[in-house]
């Protein structure tokens, strides 16, 4: 179990975030809570600003904007939204900069933008204007708009005129997006849209063009599209257009006009790429000037191979096109790659994948904290975009304000499966497996059984390469089958058992292939093979492995000191039926010079022992027991095991056919039954990568640390059938690998 401080609950002060006007001041903070109450439904004249607190410009802005609000007060009301925090009520205006000023007189729905200076007296006389308009609208004078020129509509310089001559060069041959007006000299509706269309093309210019078409003139292009009325608006998409065009159905002020354009330009831009952080130039060119950015740590190529990996960064991608309007950075890097990156984000050592948003402006950062998973990415999206995370945002680690983490160069991923070292090319072209009771040695509780082999084929080729998604975890495989079956079996197509129970092992380089004791007839037992595993001197049966390369002998052996990561398991016989057990220490120990492996494999060794000595009964409450008694044991060990671990123990009743398990934390199993997943364990977590464990802490009392009790594992009792799989692992397995690609894994397993 790879995490740094799963074991400590995270408190934080919840603090309000100070933003730049108060109580005291007469400018009116508005919110999503309040926004529409008092300024929608208000006949009052509203001006407001919308900043973002790290804006230099609008933090001038401040005293300003304070002095405008203190001369108008009871004439004209002033407000001001935090748009970086309030981000969807940014986006409900089209807010792209800041400060961004917004007059909302008698029409609110369309608000028009503020133009003028940035001083206080600039302001005041532009809503000294705004009211004397609406005064006069009341009195039922007219207020202008129009203009007595042509009415062609191009008064403005950022208007193109366009022909029939030049139409499809300029608008349908164009990557461009456009809106182009369709007019008459003569009309009203025309000369009153003329300014409001001119002020929208200085607006948007670089995004969105507009155009205006003279439909007395150039009939040609007002028959083409049935211009019927003036004035007609058509919109025409950006990259390759096929003639078509869209009805404009927004409003006729240049504020609709704009905010109208704007959300079919945002709609329409390609989503970002999901970049691999390779160097520091792809992380400071999508962090340094996007407002967030996005970064996903990928397990390892070998935790999760090319398939794994690709459907995460296809989700990714959807999330990426999904958000593209927020101009969000969107990066992913391979778990340990990054080091000072992870550190500076708090994430190095835990589960993977992961995934934080970065503010690189304010040098602060967000976790997720939900599965991820398209459910769980999704709530932290939604949050990061409305501006409302359950928890504050945290200082990046170690890092400079305004500075982003060091990034070492590395090569790109190229695409492909990982691909595990071989120490050795051994043979297993045929394989010995002697069952002669003449090879037992005095002690009753132990065998030794020799391997010989000199082909390859059966260990590296049918096992590894079929097993390869799934063998860098920890996990136990088990197939229920009967005795009588058990004379027939062919695992993998290439190994033929010969006993009623046969316990197969790899533990790093050693392939051990263990005989238990008596079967019972016609009862149903379980084939078992683990992978993943530091391997102990403490299994039931001790297997030798001898290889040839060339003319040498080589003799490898299971050996105490060979330890692969923190997880443990045990397997053992007991008079009634098969037990199983795994357990994954956590790894956050390790950071307090304490080895996480020892609770987790101390833990395994405590519950075999006790099944071993006939001191646990199978029944309905056996593993919760063995769970409580295996515990209780570390509590009172002299050594004082410091720790803390996962559990997941199942037992099959081999008579009764009735598969009994206890999971506490993160730790599982799932029963598979042609080629279906037909039951499984519950997760348990007190919040997202904190499990439930058993733990022993120091004697200085902490209370973020976690310790849960035995009694709250979660028991259940489930009928199994005869080649059903049971797949019992640690987390990595359940955290990286999707139900489908599990189960594509056990369909390769041929089974006669």
């Amino acid at each position: 179990m790879h995490r740094s401080s799963v074991f400590f609950i995270i408190g934080f002060l919840i603090s309000t975030t100070n933003g730049f006007y108060s109580s005291n001041d007469d400018v009116i903070e508005l919110d999503p809570s309040n926004f529409d109450r008092l300024v929608m439904q208000s006949s009052d004249l509203w001006i407001v600003e919308f900043y973002a607190p790290w804006c230099g410009h609008c933090q001038n802005l401040v005293p300003e904007w304070k002095r405008v609000a203190t001369a108008l007060k009871g004439i004209v009301k002033i407000g001001a939204v935090d748009a970086d925090t309030h981000k969807s009520l940014g986006q409900q205006y089209g807010i792209s900069g800041f400060p961004t000023i917004k007059i909302f007189g008698s029409n609110k729905r369309s608000p028009t933008n503020y133009q003028g200076g940035r001083t206080a007296d600039a302001i005041v006389e532009q809503a000294l204007n705004q009211l004397r308009t609406i005064v006069n609208e009341r009195l039922g004078k007219r207020t202008g708009g129009g203009s007595s020129g042509s009415g062609s509509g191009n008064e403005g310089k950022d208007t193109i005129e366009l022909t029939d001559s030049n139409f499809d060069s300029t608008v349908i041959d164009s990557e461009d997006m456009w809106l182009v007006e369709f007019m008459a000299p003569w009309c009203g509706h025309c000369k009153n849209l003329a300014p409001e269309w001119a002020r929208a093309a200085t607006e948007l210019k670089g995004k969105v063009k507009l155009g205006v078409v003279d439909a007395t003139v150039h009939t040609q292009l007002a028959q083409r599209y049935g211009i019927q009325g003036f004035p007609t608006i058509k919109f025409f998409p950006s990259g390759r257009k096929d003639g078509q065009a869209e009805e404009y159905d927004g409003g006729r002020t240049s504020s609709d006009i704009v905010t109208w354009a704007l959300d079919k330009f945002q709609a329409n831009v390609p989503a970002p790429d999901v970049l691999e952080i390779t160097n520091q130039a792809v992380l400071d060119d999508n962090c340094a000037e996007k407002q967030l950015c996005i970064i996903s740590f990928l397990p390892n190529i070998l935790d999760c191979q090319s398939t794994c990996r690709n459907e995460h960064l296809t989700m990714l991608k959807n999330f990426a096109e999904n958000y593209k309007r927020n101009r969000w950075g969107w990066l992913w890097v391979e778990a340990f790659r990054q080091q000072k990156l992870e550190d500076a984000v708090g994430i190095g050592g835990f589960g993977y994948p992961a995934q934080v948003a970065i503010n690189t402006r304010k040098g602060k950062y967000a976790v997720l904290k939900g599965a991820f998973s398209q459910t769980g990415i999704s709530s932290f999206l939604k949050e990061l975009s409305a501006g409302r995370l359950t928890s504050p945002l945290v200082p990046l680690n170690g890092v400079a304000e305004g500075k982003l983490p060091t990034i070492i160069d590395s090569e790109p991923w190229d695409g492909q499966d990982g691909k595990l070292d071989f120490v050795e090319d051994i043979d297993l072209s045929d394989v010995n497996l002697d069952d002669d009771d003449d090879d037992d040695d005095d002690d009753s509780n132990k065998r030794k059984k020799v391997i010989n082999y000199r082909c390859p084929k059966f260990f590296q080729n049918n096992f590894i390469l079929i097993m390869q998604s799934l063998s860098v975890y920890a996990r136990l495989f088990a197939r229920a089958i009967s005795s009588t079956e058990a004379e027939h079996i062919l695992f993998n197509g290439l190994l033929r058992l010969s006993s009623s129970t046969v316990h197969t092992t790899q533990t790093s380089n050693n392939l051990a292939i263990t005989y238990p004791s008596t079967a019972i007839k016609h009862a149903v037992h379980l084939v078992t093979v683990s992978s993943g595993y530091s391997s102990h001197d403490n299994n039931e049966y001790e297997c030798i492995i001898q290889t040839k390369r060339g003319n040498s002998l080589i003799e490898q052996k299971s050996h105490p000191s060979n330890v692969y990561g923190d997880d443990a398991f045990f397997i053992t016989k007991h008079r009634l039926g098969d037990f199983l057990g795994v357990a994954d220490g956590v790894g956050g120990w390790r950071e307090h010079g304490i080895d996480p492996s020892l609770f987790s494999r101390s833990l395994m060794d405590a519950c075999k022992s006790l099944i071993d000595n006939k001191l646990i009964d199978l029944n309905p409450s056996t593993l919760k027991e063995l769970l409580s008694k295996g515990y209780k044991q570390l509590l009172e060990d002299k050594q004082c095991i410091i720790g803390s671990s996962t559990a997941c123990i199942v037992a099959l009743h081999n008579e009764e056919r009735i598969l009994h398990t206890a999971n506490l934390g993160d730790s599982g199993f799932v029963v598979i039954r042609k080629n279906t997943i037909v039951h499984r364990s519950q997760e348990q977590q007190h919040y997202f990568n904190s499990p439930f464990q058993l733990a022993i802490h120091p004697t200085v009392k902490d209370p973020r640390l976690i310790a849960d009790s035995p009694d709250l594992a979660s028991v259940t009792s489930f009928h199994v059938e005869e080649n059903d799989f049971i797949v019992i692992a640690t987390d990595g397995l359940w955290d990286n690998l999707p139900d489908a690609t599990i189960l594509a894994e056990i369909k390769q397993i041929k089974v006669s």
